[in-house]
Order: structure tokens, then sequence, then C-alpha cells
């Protein structure tokens, strides 16, 4: 479940990485942050429904692609694909996993192993990677190269992350046992309102004969 996105995630850019050695979140470039920030207040600011596309690859194997919607109202989230959904009130965090009917319950900041669509939305705030402006294409997305330090991205080799016009167009990543994540971004829009019991809460009563487990921590 950290695949976003864990959070949010990876066709991979091929770009080389600098081969200079980076120690902190300090080193990374003011034109990355500055373009981070921007694409990112898109989402902090206002309430958020972005529509995307998500291919894992594993080696040797085929890939999965799949159609998913987030949802995101301050410290809420709904994050709805095709095997699982996940409903956050910015306290508790509920996954639903489609196939075996299955609740799994858990606090939503309490340290546990988790990455969450805002870990991936502010990416310009995190003090665990190195970003780097790596250029532009030829259809002006520009390029940004995440380095994970040690923390909550050490799973990953990379983040390839793709803005234009100030708008999120992809963030691709590559992990470190040579599995990729692709999310591409294909609509995002800010509704006035959303519907906050149903998008963000959880309630089994819907799901019946549901099989439910409280994972949260003490």
């Amino acid at each position: 479940m950290k695949i976003f996105i864990s959070i949010l995630l990876a066709m991979m850019v091929v770009i080389p990485f600098s081969n200079a050695q980076y120690l902190t979140a300090a080193d990374s470039d003011k034109e990355a942050i500055d373009l981070l920030t921007k694409a990112g207040d898109q989402f902090t600011s206002k309430n958020s429904k972005v529509s995307f596309i998500l291919k894992i690859t594993y080696p040797g194997q085929p890939n999965s692609v799949s159609e998913g919607t987030l949802y995101q109202s301050g410290p809420s989230y709904h994050l709805d694909l095709k095997e699982y959904a996940i409903f956050s009130d910015g306290a508790t965090r509920w996954i639903y996993l489609k196939g075996p009917n299955e609740i799994n319950i858990y606090n939503e900041s309490n340290g546990q192993d988790w990455i969450s669509p805002q870990d991936f939305l502010n990416l310009h705030k995190t003090n665990d990677l190195v970003l780097t402006l790596a250029g532009t294409t030829g259809d002006g997305v520009s390029v940004i190269e995440a380095k994970p330090l040690k923390g909550r991205f050490d799973q990953y080799s990379k983040f390839s992350i793709g803005i234009k016009e100030d708008n999120l167009k992809y963030i691709h990543a590559l992990s470190s046992d040579g599995s990729r994540q692709e999310m591409s971004i294909t609509k995002i829009e800010h509704p006035a309102t959303m519907d906050v019991q149903k998008l963000f809460t959880f309630h089994k009563e819907s799901y019946p004969g549901a099989y439910v487990e409280d994972l949260r921590l003490d």
C-alpha cells in the first residue's frame, strides 16, 4: 500500500541524474522547488478531483494499468482504484480491498508505514528529497527529478515529475526493486463543494459481508 501514488505514481523519463553527492534537501534547485510549489498549491488551496491512469510494471511481469480518481479537501482524501479504495477524514484511514471484500483501519498520522496522497502533492515541502530541474520537453513540460535521501521515500531510486503551466502532469517512480509506477494525470477539477460523509468516511453498512480488521496503534 505504499504505492501511490504510493501517494499518489511513474512512463519513466530517462534523464540521467547528476553524479553529484547530495546530502540534504537544501541542495535542491530553487527553480524546481518554485515549480512544485505552484503545482502543489493547485491542490492544497482548494477542493480537487484528479483523474489519472496508473501503470505498474514489475520486472518480467505484464503491466498492470488502471484508471483512478483522487478526491482531496484539506487533510481529507478519497482514492479510488480498480482493486482498492481509500477513505480518510484526516484522522482515520480506511482501506477497502475490493476483491476479498475486506476493510483495514489505520490511524492516519501515527508513524505507521504509509505514504499518503498529500505526501506526493506536497513534495516541495519534504526534507527527504533532493529536487533538480532536469530540463523542458518539446511540448513544454518541465521535468523535475527527485532523488530520495534516507527517509520515507528510500524504497525508491528516483522520481521524475512533469509540470506544465503550473499543473502536475505526471509522477514517475522507479523503485529499488526495479518496479516502475507511472501516474499520468488526465484531468483536474476543483469542485466548489464535496460530500464529506460520502467521500471521506467509510460506512461499513454499504459493504455487506465485508471483513473488518482494525490495525490502529494505540
